[in-house]
């Protein structure tokens, strides 16, 4: 595990970020998925109903996982309790959007009694796009945590990815930040 950086996995296939890099699914896994997803989206038949066929899906879990305090890199286990939404729509012409939220708390417990313990809140969020064009991924979380000495972790991401019909990325940018 880097230094700098909580492992996220909120939910099997969840993104994390450290340093700027994505960890878990990985950016390899997200283009193929993405230019998988693109290759349906661009192969598929128009689809012989007038309705767009509609998903929702609720849901909330618990996770606890070794990990490491991104500003000090004290190892310890962080525990995560989540709630969140998926809804994804799929049209006539071939076209869909999802959008998923998830929120929920997060308490880190270091290895060593004397390195501070932290709890906080969290918010992630995923959409993605297609045509018969481009297909889009965005993604973004907020995480903000006070320790017990009164110190504070907060992080933040942004991640975006164009793919165009011939599978090529023509937008990809990541920004992310970590105040300790």
């Amino acid at each position: 595990m880097p230094k700098h950086g909580f492992q996220r996995r909120l939910s099997p296939g969840a993104m994390s970020t450290s340093r700027g890099r994505l960890r878990g699914l990985g950016r390899l896994g997200i283009l193929a998925w993405s230019a998988g997803l693109a290759l349906l989206v661009l192969v598929a038949p128009t689809a012989s109903v007038a309705s767009a066929e509609v998903e929702t899906v609720h849901f909330s879990g618990t996770l606890s996982q070794p990990s490491v305090n991104p500003c000090t890199g004290a190892p310890g286990t962080m525990a995560v309790t989540f709630k969140g939404i998926s809804h994804t729509t799929t049209n006539p012409d071939g076209t869909l959007h999802h959008t998923a939220t998830v929120t929920g708390d997060l308490t880190f417990t270091p290895d060593d009694p004397t390195q501070p313990s932290y709890t906080g809140k969290f918010t992630a969020w995923d959409a993605q796009n297609g045509t018969r064009q481009t297909i889009t991924l965005s993604a973004a979380f907020h995480n903000r945590l006070t320790g017990s000495d009164g110190s504070t972790i907060h992080d933040h991401g942004v991640v975006h990815t164009t793919l165009n019909a011939n599978g090529t990325v023509t937008v990809d940018f990541d920004r992310f930040t970590l105040q300790c």
